[in-house]
């Protein structure tokens, strides 16, 4: 658990010793998962030269040397054409219904006038009229509320923050505590149980240091800056609490645990390019929002799950960036000056007063010059001496271990760890290294058949229009759904999506991304509507969860028990009704036209129509969402 730092102070936290007994004994070859569906290889000879590989490698101490371009993906072959021409055929069925909806809608509609305006543009075939029309939202979904409404409704924006609840007291009447699973300086971390959903979760629980006003303040920028993320390599926050002697950081739990646990693990060249390639994600991600954390090491890398490979039996593990307790938001150009960071991995221009975000990249050097050889690149008999190594930057580029590797992986390091700041590359220049291509850092992305994933992508092409409060209630339930198979299978499609690597996708990237499962006219005439109602906060980018809203099985997340939770997370009265001006406290917007978005968008089922709802009526009108 990271320590929090402050302008006027200087800290350096010293990390556990790296006792290689400890780990190696602490290193589970249980609870392994499998993955059968893989998506099929190019030839039987691919799994014959990687078997001859992994038999060879037994006999020596090397990892395998697997030359991963036998690993291509094979999207049209016969089998997966007729998948494909399947899951058009119905993709086609379904926009036949919805254009006969549509037409039966009109026609109960003809007095409207803005809706025969739209008819004569549904029927042009202008190109111009055609591009208006991309961009307005269906027929029938402005006969419901107007088109004026709909606008404004649109500009209403749903992040990651209005999903975060900030609490007083205690959260023990919601969490229950399983056991400890680390101690720091300030506090303790703890595995619980949510009592309502049985979901595990991470409890960071931090003591309050009395008066001292400067603490308060680190610990609530954690929180500040965790709630503003989303992207599946950085660790997710649920809540937050403020008692009278402590604070409670409630976030994802890692089950794996840290990445130090595994610092002597024999990792092949492939399993350390696919791991960093999430890392550097993560950080480049940090680094566009202007967000430096300061304290990257490999106590604060979690694993949160491991996938093994079918064919070479590597493992590979999904990992989340933890610990934001020194992060801060930066300025471009300017300089940061408060020493802070972790022995072995601080980087030697923030013992100077004088650096900015590199210093980051510099601890993922230390990182993964640890992971590959086993020992800290700069080392010494105490503080003093492992400091003074930093300074001077020379680590050993002879190591035995660290030459059993390739060329582009020693370049990465030796870009790192280089002292010169303007030298060193940048998270974005690093995601890009030659490595993460040459040794395929995002084939995990495409360990998917199209069996699996074709569910996902029919229902993000008929992803349909739904009010903001219906928008709100589903993306709270996914903020909070459980990591399981159907979560990982979204994720893997909307990384595969993500060629830039960003976890922003954009509206080129998720054409080109569909334009491989289903027809190129059927893309063509949704995307625009579909990226409209996918770009939630309207930043012009779809993130992971404003995929995942539209990909997510809603039978699934709009269960019973999934519903009962959203409406009390709703109902912070705990009165057993939701108003209208509890929904407005809810998405902490001032917009002047809320109350009366929020009003329509409840009508259907506020029958007496006093801006009130119970549980029942709340329900039926999310089961209304497709």
């Amino acid at each position: 658990m990271g320590i929090c730092g402050s302008q006027d102070r200087q800290q350096i936290i010293i990390p556990k010793k790296y006792n290689k007994e400890l780990l190696e004994s602490s290193k589970s070859k249980k609870d392994i998962i499998q993955y059968p569906n893989l998506l099929s290889l190019q030839s039987k000879h691919i799994n014959e030269t990687t078997n001859s590989n992994i038999s060879n490698c037994k006999k020596s101490s090397k990892s395998p040397n697997i030359k991963t371009s036998n690993f291509q993906l094979t999207y049209r072959t016969e089998e997966n054409d007729k998948k494909s021409n399947n899951l058009n055929s119905l993709i086609q069925k379904r926009i036949k219904m919805r254009n006969i909806r549509e037409t039966n809608s009109l026609n109960h509609h003809k007095s409207d006038k803005a809706l025969r305006n739209n008819i004569i543009i549904q029927n042009s075939k202008s190109q111009n009229f055609q591009r208006r029309k991309r961009k307005s939202i269906s027929l029938v979904q402005k006969s419901k509320f107007g088109s004026k409404l709909i606008k404004e409704e649109l500009k209403l924006e749903i992040t990651n923050q209005s999903l975060v609840e900030e609490q007083s007291g205690n959260p023990y009447q919601k969490y229950k505590i399983i056991n400890k699973t680390g101690d720091g300086a300030y506090g303790s971390v703890f595995c619980a149980i949510n009592i309502h959903t049985g979901v595990k979760i991470a409890m960071k629980k931090i003591l309050k240091i009395k008066e001292n006003k400067v603490d308060d303040m680190e610990i609530k920028n954690e929180f500040n800056i965790l709630k503003k993320l989303d992207h599946p390599n950085i660790v997710k926050i649920f809540e937050f609490y403020d008692s009278n002697s402590n604070y409670y950081i409630i976030t994802e739990y890692c089950k794996y645990g840290e990445l130090y646990r595994h610092i002597y693990y024999n990792y092949s060249e492939r399993q350390l390019c696919v791991l960093f390639y999430q890392v550097f994600s993560g950080l480049c991600y940090l680094h566009e929002k202007n967000i430096i954390h300061r304290d990257i090491k490999l106590e604060n890398i979690m694993i949160s799950d491991i996938e093994k490979d079918i064919i070479t039996k590597e493992e590979y593990f999904w990992i989340k960036i933890i610990d934001f307790g020194t992060a801060k938001i930066f300025q471009k150009n300017k300089k940061e000056k408060t020493v802070i960071g972790s022995t072995y991995y601080i980087a030697p221009e923030v013992l100077k007063k004088k650096y900015n975000e590199k210093c980051d990249t510099w601890s993922i050097g230390v990182v993964l010059f640890m992971l590959i050889t086993g020992v800290p690149p700069f080392d010494g008999k105490n503080d003093k001496d492992i400091i003074l190594s930093i300074q001077k930057g020379k680590y050993d580029k002879n190591n035995k271990k660290l030459l059993n590797y390739s060329k582009d992986v020693q370049d990465l390091l030796s870009k790192l760890l280089e002292v010169n700041v303007d030298k060193r590359l940048s998270s974005y220049e690093a995601l890009n290294h030659p490595w993460f291509k040459n040794y395929y850092g995002r084939s995990l992305y495409s360990n998917f058949n199209i069996d699996d994933i074709k569910i996902y992508i029919y229902n993000l092409i008929n992803y349909k229009f739904q009010s903001k409060f219906q928008q709100l209630v589903l993306a709270f339930l996914v903020h909070n759904i459980p990591y399981n198979e159907e979560i990982k299978m979204i994720l893997k499609l909307f990384l595969f999506f993500n060629e830039s690597g960003s976890c922003k996708l954009t509206k080129e990237e998720l054409t080109n991304g569909l334009y491989k499962f289903t027809q190129k006219d059927i893309v063509d005439n949704t995307i625009d509507e579909i990226f409209i109602l996918l770009d939630g906060d309207n930043n012009g980018f779809i993130e992971y969860e404003e995929f995942l809203r539209a990909c997510v099985n809603k039978k699934t997340v709009l269960s019973n028990e999934n519903l009962n939770y959203a409406f009390k997370f709703l109902d912070k009265e705990k009165i057993g009704t939701v108003s209208i001006k509890t929904i407005m406290r809810v998405f902490q917007n001032n917009n002047e036209r809320l109350e009366e978005i929020i009003k329509n968008s409840i009508k259907e089922v506020d029958r007496d129509n006093d801006g009130i709802i119970n549980f029942d009526e709340f329900k039926e009108l999310m089961l209304k969402v497709e």
